[in-house]
């Protein structure tokens, strides 16, 4: 775990710091090949109607979001003598590596038997996704206390993530079309494969280097030593309890601001695809615009926790990149039939997208914290979970505001409307830059500042202390 001693700092980044973030940065790769080409896989390569498709993504997001909190539970109760956290990561890794493959496997059913494949496949593929992530993001408090060290974690999560994504932008068409020899639905199935055997890889390594971090102790000693008993359990919580004290202001917003960032960024993701396939008409922009995006991403990750310092705390930089996200966003709309300027404006978007993203752990980490000094309870593992819960939401609003938005605009890929073209150009950047300004404005009222956190980790160790 990384210290602060007195006011001298370590430096910002460590070997740790990135062990933790390239787990992400593979794991980025589940999600980001989803969001990017699930759509247009089953539209395109598969032949669903967007409609159906449509319901998929509405349905199966509202069963993944709602599978979090269970997921919470029964870690939190869960007993394991290899750690709190880390044989759900492998476990986790597995489901969501061999599902993401069976996602983009076509076995030429139709009717209601494709409806149950591709949308069983995409619900496990998340269930084990939110059972790995929820593990990774348990052992930040684990790894860094202090908030500084904490956005350093977290910066280094998002630059790997990015890298992660930019990796996949820049390769993933090129792969495809390779895997598949002129068969889109193989090049899908094997480009998927390839990334399922990384993700496993990736949370292998971490497994091995949080062995000394996440320790259950499972009995303790008296002071002479002879006599052995039971260790207090301070992850023993009930369901009431665990109920009962994750709801607060704090956790509220939190939760509508990440959500306002995430059903952006997944809306903006995958609508790229039909804004540069059928309103510009130039398919390998996209390549460009994703890789470009990608790029200012990892640069906007790396300067996070200056930006951090600068304007004082994890909150203030979380609103400074929405804000500045919407900025670009709205300016994009205004160009969007200039291909060159709109992408340049939406990548350059990324910086903001980035400082948010890679501030947000650290942010709910204070909740976390808060939820601690105020009831007393070690609730990390069911609190951890619902991290991903804003991020869920975010993703159901965006797959329901996709699928609703193809269907009213009636878009048929053979035949592709003026009206089709200016909804696309809506919902590609006006919308998404309405809804950041609503989180920004919201993340205003959340009261967890970094000196907050602070004063209450001070005040949890006093606690311990008199206890021992």
């Amino acid at each position: 775990m990384d210290k602060v001693i007195g006011k001298k700092k370590k430096k910002m980044y460590s070997v740790m710091s990135f062990r933790y973030g390239i787990t992400n940065g593979v794991a980025t790769l589940i999600t980001t090949m989803a969001s990017t080409y699930w759509a247009i896989f089953l539209t395109d390569a598969v032949g669903m109607e967007a409609a159906v498709m449509a319901g998929i993504l509405s349905v199966t997001s509202i069963i993944d979001m709602i599978s979090v909190p269970f997921i919470g539970i029964i870690m939190q109760k869960a007993k394991f003598k290899s750690g709190k956290f880390r044989p759900w990561l492998l476990f986790g890794a597995v489901t969501a590596a061999v599902f993401r493959w069976l996602s983009f496997s076509n076995p030429g059913f139709t009717g209601i038997r494709q409806i149950f494949w591709f949308g069983g496949a995409y619900i496990l593929t998340y269930l084990g996704y939110n059972i790995a992530f929820t593990a990774f993001t348990g052992f930040l408090p684990l790894m860094a206390s202090d908030p500084d060290n904490r956005q350093a974690y977290a910066a280094a999560k998002n630059i790997c993530n990015s890298t992660g994504k930019f990796l996949l932008s820049l390769f993933s068409l090129y792969l495809i079309s390779l895997f598949g020899h002129g068969n889109a639905t193989m090049g899908y199935s094997r480009l998927a494969l390839l990334i399922g055997v990384l993700v496993i890889l990736a949370h292998w390594q971490l497994f091995t280097a949080t062995k000394k971090i996440d320790v259950v102790v499972t009995e303790s000693k008296t002071a002479v030593g002879e006599v052995h008993k039971p260790a207090k359990d301070d992850y023993k919580v009930s369901f009431w309890e665990m109920s009962k004290y994750a709801i607060s202001k704090p956790f509220l917003l939190y939760v509508v601001g990440s959500a306002c960032k995430c059903s952006t960024y997944f809306l903006i993701t995958a609508l790229a695809p039909y804004y540069y396939g059928y309103v510009i008409g130039a398919e390998r922009m996209l390549t460009v615009y994703l890789s470009l995006g990608t790029f200012l991403m990892i640069a906007g990750s790396f300067i996070t926790p200056y930006v951090s310092r600068l304007v004082k705390g994890a909150k203030e930089s979380y609103i400074l990149g929405l804000a500045f996200y919407a900025v670009c966003l709205g300016l994009a709309f205004c160009v969007a039939t200039n291909v060159l300027v709109c992408t340049l404006l939406m990548s350059i978007g990324y910086v903001g997208y980035s400082i948010a993203h890679a501030t947000e752990i650290t942010v709910y980490s204070s909740i976390v914290d808060y939820t601690q000094w105020k009831t007393g309870k070690d609730l990390k593992p069911f609190m951890m979970s619902l991290f991903n819960l804003g991020m869920k939401v975010g993703k159901t609003v965006s797959s329901f505001a996709l699928g609703l938005g193809l269907v009213l605009m009636k878009f048929n890929k053979t035949n592709v409307t003026n009206s089709a073209i200016s909804g696309i150009c809506i919902m590609f950047s006006a919308l998404p830059s309405l809804i950041l300004v609503v989180g920004a404005v919201l993340m205003i009222f959340f009261p967890l500042t970094d000196d907050k956190v602070r004063s209450m980790q001070a005040e949890i160790r006093e606690r311990k202390a008199e206890q021992q």
